[in-house]
């Protein structure tokens, strides 16, 4: 093989390593960083060889090579959990009590006795503020104007 292809190889693989040491700070398997790498390599040997498919394969390779360094250690140690290690803890219910009642006073006590009143007290009329006025005649002139 000539000196170049070889010098592509070289470069892809070692480019592969940088994510996948992340990925093995965060505790994968030997099997699956192995798998990682050779993905990767491939991806940027593709990248690489082939201009025409490299329009779809870099913003995938990009993603990729980027996310192990977003993504903390317990988040991607968290990707090889099967299931839920921790018991689920249990919901804690901080829903307020509904409120007592206030107690009845006296007066509230003495209405609710069978006597009632039958009609309003002297002195104890309420404007009616939604009654409506006498309607005026549009045609008449109103006092104090001129006709």
């Amino acid at each position: 093989m000539p000196a170049a292809v070889l010098l592509v190889f070289l470069l892809a693989g070692l480019l592969a390593l940088v994510p996948v040491w992340r990925l093995r700070v965060a505790g994968w398997p030997a099997g699956w960083l192995a798998a990682s790498w050779a993905t990767y390599g491939v991806l940027i040997l593709l990248v690489m060889r082939f201009v025409t498919v490299s329009r779809f394969l870099l913003p995938i390779l990009v993603v990729l090579y980027v996310a192990p360094f977003v993504a903390g250690p317990e988040r991607l140690a968290r990707l090889l959990r099967r299931g839920r290690t921790d018991p689920p803890r249990p919901v804690k219910d901080v829903t307020p009590e509904a409120p007592r009642p206030l107690p009845a006073t006296r007066r509230e006590r003495m209405r609710s006795s069978a006597r009632s009143l039958h009609a309003d007290p002297p002195g104890g009329e309420a404007i009616d503020v939604f009654s409506t006025a006498p309607a005026r005649d549009e045609t008449a002139p109103a006092e104090g104007e001129a006709s």
